[in-house]
């Protein structure tokens, strides 16, 4: 079931309480996906909260969708030019953009519509609220870790040697679509135009792509990234890193399989990686610092004789070890070298993995909820390397 006003209440007071420490009068919130966030609304608009908690949202168009019912006063709202007017008639002198979403061309124009009003960021303050998640947001990324497992236990009997990366996807695809997936991964970065995930075969994992992520892919001409028209052989190693989706919620998962025979190297490299992995499992507790967590992982890489491979492979290494997740695949906090502080209630994923260049990617990734007792992994699949022949 989607969220209920009572979900949507309780985050807007917290905004409202945020705003009045920070000094903001009110936010004015465009990003679709955080306006969804605050109002169960997916809309083309602005979302006005004040610090007193009230909320009105300014509507271009959607308004007749089926499930268009905000926790908000909903006004038809055409014209930009009637925003000052709008936003002066309730008395906000002091307002906050979210400076990190908006293109410049965009923050621009609202600087000089806004021009009457002392505009700040409250990029962090969103950021933050949408870090800690709630009973509800943990239901549901449970739920979609359910029906990752789910649909990767229905597709792997169907998955033959000789299929190219891009026919074993698709069918991958098609169980996840059948469980409610949209085919649509949505992420923070720059520039990270993502599928459901990536299915890679052999060396296609360790082609660096264009996008931040654990691994590469050839990918096809105009998306350089992800599952190509290559041959998935016996003897390599399958990669299937792929987001579960419910109710607009992510998890994030890594697993290995193979067809035939894999080298004693990849079995020995891959014991390492889980043994990194279940060490960092034992630090994941509110109150430690994201640097130490990285650093920890770069100190076991090297105590276990894979820094060489560890987070890729020579020039393109890539500089963190897992992220947050939630409505967005990589959301706050990334699990790099930064001052930030885990938190209880924060969902994390850990994505250690070793590009072999002579074997592909070795590597796990797991979801976790940082719990006061420590980690609760969410993501539920077995975690081995799985011969498909057996």
């Amino acid at each position: 079931m989607p969220a209920d006003r009572e979900e949507f209440t309780r985050r807007i007071a917290l905004l409202a309480e945020r705003l009045s420490q920070k000094g903001f009068d009110a936010a004015l919130i465009r990003y679709p996906l955080n306006i969804f966030y605050f109002t169960g609304a997916f809309v083309d608009g602005h979302l006005v909260i004040t610090k007193r908690a009230e909320v009105f949202l300014l509507v271009y168009r959607t308004l007749g969708r089926p499930d268009f019912n905000p926790v908000a006063e909903v006004i038809p709202f055409r014209s930009l030019k009637k925003l000052p007017v709008f936003l002066a008639d309730l008395s906000i002198k002091t307002l906050g953009l979210e400076e990190d979403r908006l293109p410049i061309n965009l923050y621009r124009r609202y600087q000089k519509l806004l021009a009457a009003f002392d505009l700040g960021d409250i990029s962090e303050i969103v950021r933050n609220l949408r870090a800690i998640k709630s009973r509800y947001e943990i239901d549901c990324l449970k739920k979609a870790a359910e029906i990752l497992s789910d649909a990767i236990y229905s597709f792997l009997p169907k998955l033959k040697p000789g299929f190219s990366e891009l026919e074993a996807a698709g069918l991958l695809e098609a169980e996840l679509r059948k469980r409610g997936h949209p085919a649509f991964t949505r992420t923070y970065g720059f520039g990270q135009e993502l599928a459901y995930g990536h299915l890679l075969s052999g060396k296609s994992g360790v082609i660096p792509a264009f996008v931040t992520t654990g691994q590469g892919g050839q990918g096809i001409y105009g998306f350089p990234q992800g599952p190509s028209e290559k041959k998935i052989q016996p003897n390599e190693l399958i990669l299937i890193d792929y987001a579960g989706w419910h109710e607009g919620y992510m998890v994030d998962q890594s697993r290995l399989f193979y067809f035939g025979n894999i080298p004693q190297k990849t079995l020995a490299i891959y014991d390492k990686v889980l043994a990194l992995l279940e060490d960092l499992e034992q630090l994941l507790r509110p109150g430690i610092s994201v640097q130490k967590l990285y650093e920890r992982a770069v100190l076991k890489a090297e105590e276990l004789g894979i820094s060489e491979y560890f987070m890729a492979h020579g020039p393109e290494k890539v500089p963190f070890v897992g992220h947050g997740v939630g409505l967005e695949i990589d959301e706050w906090p990334p699990i790099a070298s930064l001052d930030i502080t885990l938190e209880e209630n924060m969902v994390i994923a850990l994505e250690p993995k070793c590009h072999v260049p002579e074997i592909g990617v070795i590597g796990l990734e797991d979801t976790y909820h940082i719990t006061a007792n420590g980690p609760e992994r969410l993501t539920l699949f077995p975690r081995k390397i799985i011969s498909l022949l057996d």
